[in-house]
């Protein structure tokens, strides 16, 4: 279960599907950062410190044929009617957050 892994158990992880993946698609390390826009030390450092930035990953992921795995973190409202869009809109409340 995820919930009883560490950040790095997860980025480890992480890393374990894409170079999987990577190798599934005959794809070698170069190919794979330079497609998603990454330098080779950025790329290496993923690799072995399981440590990189959001966008780094979601470029690799759409490098790899990924992004249907990313849809499950995005979830787009879907509405039966126009009148819950404008209700929608009409309620948007400020989300903020204050320290009392």
């Amino acid at each position: 279960m995820i919930e009883f892994m560490t950040t790095y158990d997860i980025m480890e992880k992480f890393v374990d599907v894409i170079e999987k993946q990577r190798v599934r698609k005959n794809m070698t390390q170069a190919d794979l950062y330079k497609a998603s826009g990454m330098s080779s030390k950025a790329y290496a450092n993923f690799i072995s410190s399981k440590s990189t930035k959001f966008e780094n990953i979601v470029n690799i992921m759409i490098a790899l044929d990924m992004t249907s795995k990313l849809e499950n973190l995005i979830t787009i409202e879907k509405y039966t009617s126009i009148n819950e869009i404008r209700n929608e809109k009409k309620h948007k409340e400020k989300k903020r957050v204050r320290k009392g």
